[in-house]
């Protein structure tokens, strides 16, 4: 059961890393209209949340324990999360 679970929260992380790279590179107007209203810091927290979400997903699994907990969804969901809520409203 807990491999299962394992493999449900990779799928959730890769399919959440893929939609906001495909937002992000087929609307990015949705982000800002012009270049001068990119909320850069929002946006920059996404980012990081997304390539995050792409390295559990992917499985690579590092051995220093810092890095461990930042590659794991306990991070990236929510940097996803709060840095698309903070670019959309």
């Amino acid at each position: 059961m807990n491999r299962l679970i394992h493999l449900l929260a990779r799928a959730i992380s890769l399919v959440a890393a893929s939609a906001v790279t495909i937002g992000v590179v087929l609307y990015p107007r949705a982000i800002a209209t012009d270049m001068h209203s990119v909320p850069h810091g929002w946006l920059v927290c996404l980012m990081i949340g997304m390539s995050a979400a792409y390295v559990h997903g992917f499985g690579f699994i590092p051995k220093h324990p810092i890095l461990k907990r930042f590659f794991s969804p306990w991070i990236a969901w929510p940097m996803i999360v709060i840095g698309a809520v903070m670019i959309l409203i």
